[in-house]
C-alpha cells in the first residue's frame, strides 16, 4: 500500500492506494503521528483507491480517529471504494468515524470543525479573543455575495469568520482575513465583502469595556493584501454615544503610545 500526503494549512489529506492490511497499519499510524507533531490534527482519509482492507486496518483507522480527536482535531473518511464502503458500513464504523462520498463534502466538514475551534479559541461559548473580530453574515445576503460557483460552499461553512483586528476608532473598523483555510484565494474572499453589504462585527477591548462591542456594520472597502488575504474596512450603521466615546478614546490613546514608544507601529 502507498500513502500520498497533501497538506492544506491546518488539515491534511492522506490518500491510501492498494491493499490496506495488517502490515501497513504502522505506516498509517506514523503518518498521523507526524501530522499531529507538526500541529495538524485534522485529517481526511481518502480510500477511493483501496482495493482491500482487513479488520486490523479498520482498527487502525479507529485508533487514528481517536488520536486526532484527543488532540482537538478530527479524522474523516472520504470517497471509500466499493469494497471499503461495504465493510465500513456493515460493521457500523461510519457511525463513529464520519464518512463522505467525496473530498469536497469531507473538506467542508473539516473546515466547519476548524471554524468552530477558531471561534471558541478555548473560551466559553460566545466569547472571542482580544485582537480578533468575529464577523457574522446575515442569511439573506450570504447567497448574494458569493458567485454561483462558491454559493453552496459559503452557505454551508461561512456563516461566521474570525479576522484579525487592524484598526478601530469611532468611525470605522479594519480587519484582515485569509480565506486559505476555506479554499478561497483573495479574489474569491473579496466577494464576501461587497461594498455596502451588511454584517455584524463582535470584538473586545478590555481597556474600555468589560463585555463586547457587537455592532451592525456595512462594508466600506475591501482590498487584497496578498494572494490569500484581504483587508476589510467597515463603517458602523449606528453607534451609541458611550461606545463612540470609548472607541475614539482608545484610538487616540493608541496613537499617543505609538508616538512615545520607539519602534512601535
Amino acid at each position: 500500500m502507498k500513502i500520498d500526503k497533501s497538506i492544506h494549512d491546518d488539515y491534511a489529506t492522506l490518500t491510501l492506494k492498494g491493499e490496506f492490511d495488517t502490515f501497513y497499519c504502522p505506516k498509517l499510524q506514523e503518518e498521523v503521528e507526524s501530522l499531529l507533531a507538526s500541529g495538524i490534527p485534522h485529517v481526511i482519509l481518502n480510500l477511493r483507491l483501496v482495493k482491500f482492507i482487513n479488520s486490523t486496518a479498520l482498527g487502525a483507522i479507529i485508533k487514528a480517529y481517536k488520536r486526532c480527536k484527543a488532540e482537538g482535531g478530527q479524522l474523516v473518511i472520504s470517497q471509500p471504494s466499493a469494497f471499503a464502503r461495504d465493510i465500513i458500513t456493515k460493521l457500523g464504523i461510519n457511525k463513529l468515524v464520519p464518512m463522505f462520498d467525496d473530498d469536497e463534502e469531507a473538506r467542508r466538514k473539516v473546515i466547519s470543525t476548524l471554524n468552530d475551534a477558531a471561534l471558541a479559541a478555548g473560551s466559553p461559548p460566545g466569547t472571542i479573543e482580544e485582537g480578533r473580530v468575529l464577523i457574522t453574515f446575515p442569511d439573506d445576503v450570504r447567497g448574494m455575495q458569493a458567485n454561483p460557483n462558491q454559493r453552496r460552499f459559503v452557505s454551508s461553512t461561512l456563516r461566521t469568520i474570525v479576522g484579525t483586528m487592524l484598526n478601530v476608532d469611532a468611525e470605522r473598523l479594519q480587519f484582515s482575513w485569509s480565506g486559505a483555510k476555506n479554499g478561497l484565494n483573495a479574489d474569491q474572499a473579496s466577494q464576501l465583502f461587497i461594498k455596502g453589504s451588511p454584517l455584524t462585527a463582535k470584538f473586545q477591548i478590555k481597556l474600555f469595556k468589560k463585555g463586547y462591542f457587537e455592532l451592525d456594520c456595512r462594508v466600506i472597502d475591501c482590498v487584497k493584501i496578498d494572494d490569500e488575504a484581504v483587508k476589510v474596512t467597515l463603517g458602523y450603521v449606528q453607534l451609541s454615544p458611550a461606545d463612540s466615546a470609548a472607541l475614539q478614546q482608545f484610538a487616540e490613546d493608541m496613537e499617543f503610545l505609538k508616538r512615545q514608544i520607539p519602534g512601535a507601529r
